[in-house]
Protein backbone atom coordinates (compact mmCIF):
# COMPACT_ATOMS: atom_id res chain seq x y z
CA UNK A 1 0.00 0.00 0.00
CA UNK A 2 1.63 3.21 -1.01
CA UNK A 3 -0.14 6.50 0.73
CA UNK A 4 0.29 8.56 -2.53
CA UNK A 5 -1.37 6.23 -4.92
CA UNK A 6 -4.58 8.15 -5.80
CA UNK A 7 -1.87 11.63 -6.48
CA UNK A 8 0.69 9.28 -8.09
CA UNK A 9 -2.00 8.09 -10.41
CA UNK A 10 -3.34 11.48 -11.37
CA UNK A 11 -3.14 11.96 -15.31
CA UNK A 12 -1.00 15.49 -14.14
CA UNK A 13 1.73 13.54 -11.74
CA UNK A 14 3.99 12.62 -14.65
CA UNK A 15 3.38 16.00 -16.56
CA UNK A 16 4.70 17.65 -13.78
CA UNK A 17 7.67 15.29 -13.50
CA UNK A 18 8.20 16.02 -17.05
CA UNK A 19 8.56 19.72 -15.92
CA UNK A 20 5.34 21.04 -17.70
CA UNK A 21 3.87 24.08 -16.37
CA UNK A 22 -0.47 22.44 -15.83
CA UNK A 23 -1.55 25.56 -14.90
CA UNK A 24 -4.74 26.74 -16.72
CA UNK A 25 -3.09 30.91 -16.56
CA UNK A 26 0.10 29.41 -18.37
CA UNK A 27 -1.46 27.13 -20.76
CA UNK A 28 -1.47 27.63 -24.54
CA UNK A 29 -4.83 27.38 -26.09
CA UNK A 30 -6.49 27.93 -29.50
CA UNK A 31 -9.31 30.66 -30.32
CA UNK A 32 -11.88 28.44 -28.34
CA UNK A 33 -10.06 28.25 -24.94
CA UNK A 34 -9.12 24.51 -25.89
CA UNK A 35 -5.34 23.92 -24.22
CA UNK A 36 -3.16 22.57 -27.53
CA UNK A 37 0.01 22.70 -24.95
CA UNK A 38 1.77 23.68 -21.50
CA UNK A 39 5.03 25.38 -21.49
CA UNK A 40 7.95 23.10 -20.24
CA UNK A 41 11.39 23.45 -19.01
CA UNK A 42 13.23 20.99 -16.53
CA UNK A 43 11.76 18.06 -14.88
CA UNK A 44 12.89 14.57 -16.02
CA UNK A 45 13.49 12.78 -19.24
CA UNK A 46 11.24 9.49 -19.49
CA UNK A 47 10.46 9.56 -15.83
CA UNK A 48 9.53 5.80 -14.57
CA UNK A 49 7.74 5.09 -11.94
CA UNK A 50 9.66 4.07 -9.05
CA UNK A 51 9.13 2.54 -5.08
CA UNK A 52 10.53 4.02 -2.01
CA UNK A 53 10.28 1.51 0.57
CA UNK A 54 10.57 2.03 4.43
CA UNK A 55 13.79 3.24 5.79
CA UNK A 56 15.09 5.05 2.54
CA UNK A 57 17.08 8.06 3.05
CA UNK A 58 15.74 11.04 0.88
CA UNK A 59 17.95 14.96 0.27
CA UNK A 60 16.17 17.69 -0.81
CA UNK A 61 17.56 21.60 -1.05
CA UNK A 62 14.85 24.24 -0.99
CA UNK A 63 14.84 27.77 -0.22
CA UNK A 64 16.40 29.50 2.68
CA UNK A 65 13.19 31.50 3.40
CA UNK A 66 10.82 28.89 3.17
CA UNK A 67 9.62 27.22 6.38
CA UNK A 68 10.40 23.80 7.36
CA UNK A 69 6.58 22.53 6.87
CA UNK A 70 6.44 24.19 3.54
CA UNK A 71 9.97 23.16 2.49
CA UNK A 72 9.28 19.23 3.01
CA UNK A 73 6.22 19.23 1.31
CA UNK A 74 8.10 19.93 -2.37
CA UNK A 75 8.13 17.13 -4.70
CA UNK A 76 12.08 16.93 -5.85
CA UNK A 77 14.27 14.87 -4.33
CA UNK A 78 17.30 12.79 -4.43
CA UNK A 79 18.09 9.41 -3.15
CA UNK A 80 20.98 8.83 -0.58
CA UNK A 81 23.40 7.44 -3.28
CA UNK A 82 22.84 10.49 -5.81
CA UNK A 83 23.58 12.82 -2.67
CA UNK A 84 26.82 11.08 -2.16
CA UNK A 85 27.32 11.60 -6.12
CA UNK A 86 26.54 15.57 -4.98
CA UNK A 87 28.72 15.48 -2.17
CA UNK A 88 32.07 14.30 -4.37
CA UNK A 89 31.86 16.18 -7.78
CA UNK A 90 31.53 19.13 -5.19
CA UNK A 91 34.77 17.74 -3.59
CA UNK A 92 36.59 16.94 -7.30
CA UNK A 93 35.76 20.32 -8.25
CA UNK A 94 36.12 22.62 -4.72
CA UNK A 95 32.61 23.82 -4.74
CA UNK A 96 30.08 23.84 -2.04
CA UNK A 97 27.70 20.90 -2.63
CA UNK A 98 24.66 22.82 -3.34
CA UNK A 99 26.97 24.08 -6.64
CA UNK A 100 27.20 20.88 -7.34
CA UNK A 101 23.35 20.37 -6.96
CA UNK A 102 23.10 23.18 -9.28
CA UNK A 103 24.96 21.86 -11.96
CA UNK A 104 23.95 18.19 -11.92
CA UNK A 105 20.30 18.67 -11.46
CA UNK A 106 20.25 22.10 -13.47
CA UNK A 107 18.71 24.41 -10.95
CA UNK A 108 19.00 28.05 -11.88
CA UNK A 109 19.76 30.87 -8.85
CA UNK A 110 16.33 32.03 -10.07
CA UNK A 111 14.61 28.74 -9.19
CA UNK A 112 15.70 28.69 -5.86
CA UNK A 113 18.62 29.79 -3.64
CA UNK A 114 19.09 26.47 -2.01
CA UNK A 115 19.66 28.16 1.75
CA UNK A 116 17.80 24.98 3.21
CA UNK A 117 19.32 21.19 2.92
CA UNK A 118 17.12 18.27 4.46
CA UNK A 119 17.38 14.68 5.51
CA UNK A 120 14.12 12.62 5.30
CA UNK A 121 13.23 9.49 6.17
CA UNK A 122 10.61 6.98 4.44
CA UNK A 123 8.50 5.66 7.09
CA UNK A 124 5.87 4.34 4.76
CA UNK A 125 6.07 3.45 1.01
CA UNK A 126 5.85 6.07 -1.48
CA UNK A 127 5.62 5.83 -5.13
CA UNK A 128 8.06 8.78 -7.03
CA UNK A 129 9.14 9.35 -10.44
CA UNK A 130 12.56 8.95 -10.87
CA UNK A 131 14.79 10.22 -14.08
CA UNK A 132 17.85 11.74 -15.60
CA UNK A 133 17.18 15.87 -15.94
CA UNK A 134 16.25 17.54 -18.73
CA UNK A 135 17.49 20.84 -20.20
CA UNK A 136 16.19 24.29 -18.34
CA UNK A 137 14.85 27.53 -20.17
CA UNK A 138 15.60 30.25 -18.00
CA UNK A 139 13.53 33.35 -19.84
CA UNK A 140 15.80 36.63 -19.33
CA UNK A 141 15.11 40.31 -19.21
CA UNK A 142 18.37 41.41 -20.26
CA UNK A 143 18.58 41.33 -24.11
CA UNK A 144 20.22 38.48 -24.29
CA UNK A 145 17.69 35.93 -24.50
CA UNK A 146 17.00 33.07 -22.36
CA UNK A 147 19.94 31.24 -20.36
CA UNK A 148 20.05 27.53 -20.88
CA UNK A 149 21.25 24.42 -18.92
CA UNK A 150 22.08 21.35 -20.52
CA UNK A 151 22.41 18.48 -18.66
CA UNK A 152 25.74 16.08 -18.87
CA UNK A 153 23.52 12.81 -19.09
CA UNK A 154 26.21 11.10 -21.18
CA UNK A 155 29.06 11.71 -18.71
CA UNK A 156 28.72 8.86 -15.59
CA UNK A 157 30.37 10.99 -13.50
CA UNK A 158 27.45 13.73 -14.04
CA UNK A 159 24.11 11.24 -15.13
CA UNK A 160 22.66 12.03 -11.71
CA UNK A 161 18.63 10.44 -11.57
CA UNK A 162 16.05 12.71 -9.20
CA UNK A 163 13.28 11.74 -7.92
CA UNK A 164 9.72 13.53 -7.92
CA UNK A 165 7.23 12.49 -4.91
CA UNK A 166 3.58 13.92 -6.09
CA UNK A 167 1.34 14.26 -3.41
CA UNK A 168 3.20 15.80 -1.03
CA UNK A 169 2.13 19.35 -1.04
CA UNK A 170 -1.54 18.67 -1.68
CA UNK A 171 -2.08 16.36 1.48
CA UNK A 172 0.93 17.93 4.05
CA UNK A 173 0.25 17.50 7.39
CA UNK A 174 0.41 20.80 9.89
CA UNK A 175 3.62 19.68 11.94
CA UNK A 176 6.48 20.30 10.82
CA UNK A 177 7.82 16.50 11.27
CA UNK A 178 5.68 14.75 8.77
CA UNK A 179 4.41 14.83 5.61
CA UNK A 180 1.57 12.22 4.58
CA UNK A 181 0.77 11.63 7.86
CA UNK A 182 3.69 8.60 8.84
CA UNK A 183 5.48 9.15 5.46
CA UNK A 184 8.49 10.67 5.51
CA UNK A 185 10.26 12.11 8.93
CA UNK A 186 12.72 14.68 8.95
CA UNK A 187 15.92 13.71 10.31
CA UNK A 188 18.25 16.72 9.98
CA UNK A 189 18.28 19.97 8.50
CA UNK A 190 20.96 22.39 7.65
CA UNK A 191 20.92 26.29 6.99
CA UNK A 192 23.32 27.27 4.18
CA UNK A 193 24.73 30.55 3.35
CA UNK A 194 23.58 31.66 -0.12
CA UNK A 195 26.76 33.46 -0.96
CA UNK A 196 28.44 30.05 -0.67
CA UNK A 197 25.46 28.39 -3.16
CA UNK A 198 25.69 30.68 -5.46
CA UNK A 199 29.43 31.53 -5.28
CA UNK A 200 30.94 31.13 -8.68
CA UNK A 201 27.87 30.91 -10.29
CA UNK A 202 28.26 32.42 -14.15
CA UNK A 203 26.23 31.79 -16.87
CA UNK A 204 29.05 30.90 -18.97
CA UNK A 205 28.72 27.37 -21.70
CA UNK A 206 31.84 24.92 -20.89
CA UNK A 207 31.48 25.52 -16.48
CA UNK A 208 32.93 21.74 -15.66
CA UNK A 209 33.66 20.97 -19.02
CA UNK A 210 36.79 18.58 -18.47
CA UNK A 211 35.82 15.31 -19.38
CA UNK A 212 35.87 12.81 -16.36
Amino acid sequence: MFVNSEEFNEPTSRQWAMGADTRPKNALVDGRGRVLAYSQTGGMISPARHELHRGTILYRFASGSAELSKAVTGGWWVAKAEFEQLTRFAQAHGVHVAMAARHLCCVPPEWSDMGLLMRVRVQDPLLAYRGLGNRVVVPKDDGYGPVRMEPHNNLASRRLYQLFIPGLQERADRTPERVLPGALLVERTWKLDSADTNRGWIYVPGLFDEQD
